[in-house]
């Protein structure tokens, strides 16, 4: 939650600014050009500064500051959290470019330039989990958003286009009500926190120039917990431990936005924010205690 907020916060201040920019460009093209740079750079170091502070006061200062401390939580939520470490870092380095784009900022590496600021931000979020007491410099994460900003980068320079899609899904769970605090306990809470609800996906096109694409995702269930089903509470020691925590593998249809045939900016702007989402449609699924069975119409 912490890293979707802040990444949103950075985007939308970035390309507001920009805006301004490309408005008022009257110069030559260079010209132009190096006063857009400078004012994403000067607007970029603002939010890095004004989102630390604020992130600093609203997440970490109720805890204790310790010495730099690790943290392994890589078998914790069955990996799905991992992934959506790497789908944030994918999502906003594939927007920062395609804004690049639209306002004409072509100078250097855009594509390097897109994949660095969402790690330099999410960097620092690591940084100061690991001096927090509640928490500590995750490895596993670190690794995650790496891997996210490295597919859109690789992508980008190989083929000059992202065919490997990451994707996100939500569906409502009834685990939130059992442990609202930890899951969520409003519709915007769990859309963003209730991982039994969430479903991460790889989509690749059928044919490489169009928009069409088959989808492969994975989500779990059964979990209240990081790690198990047990936890201290005000009214004594809950115990879900029957209940079965299990992964899920599943199979459907999806949409690259970007590539459907609709022209215009403000489309572009919009296909590029939403890319992430995932488009409902029917699927196959397996799962260890289920099999496999057919959903209609899969969120």
């Amino acid at each position: 939650m912490k890293r979707f907020i802040l990444l949103n916060l950075l985007i939308v201040c970035h390309f507001s600014i920009l805006g301004q920019a490309n408005k008022n460009d009257k110069d030559s093209v260079t010209r132009g050009e190096n006063r857009k740079i400078w004012a994403a750079g000067a607007v970029t170091g603002g939010v890095y500064v004004g989102s630390m502070t604020t992130l600093y006061h609203a997440w970490y200062r109720n805890y204790d500051f310790e010495t730099f401390h690790f943290f392994n939580d890589l078998p914790e939520w069955k990996g799905i959290d991992k992934i959506g470490h790497a789908t944030t870092a994918w999502w906003a380095s594939q927007w920062l470019y395609s804004g690049q784009m639209q306002l004409g900022i072509t100078r250097g590496d855009p594509a390097l330039r897109a994949a660095i600021i969402p790690l330099c931000f999410l960097t620092t979020i690591e940084v100061f989990d690991g001096f927090s007491s509640g928490w500590g410099f995750s490895l596993s994460d670190m690794g995650a958003n790496l891997s996210g900003a490295g597919l859109f980068y690789i992508q980008q320079r190989v083929w000059n286009e992202q065919r490997f899609l990451l994707h996100y899904s939500y569906h409502a769970t009834s685990y939130a009500a059992l442990r609202p605090e930890i899951l969520g306990s409003t519709p915007a809470e769990r859309f963003l926190k209730d991982y039994n609800g969430q479903t991460y996906w790889l989509s690749y096109p059928i044919h490489r120039k169009g928009w069409f694409c088959l989808s492969l995702g994975y989500g779990a269930s059964g979990m209240l917990g990081g790690r198990d089903n047990i936890w201290l509470s005000d009214g004594g020691i809950q115990d879900y431990s029957l209940e079965e925590r299990y992964s899920n593998w599943t199979l459907s249809l999806d949409v690259d936005l970007m590539k459907l045939p609709i022209r215009g900016r403000a489309w572009k702007w919009f296909a590029s924010s939403f890319r992430w989402l995932k488009i409902p449609a029917p699927a196959l699924q397996w799962s260890r205690p289920e099999g496999f069975k057919a959903l209609p119409f899969y969120f």
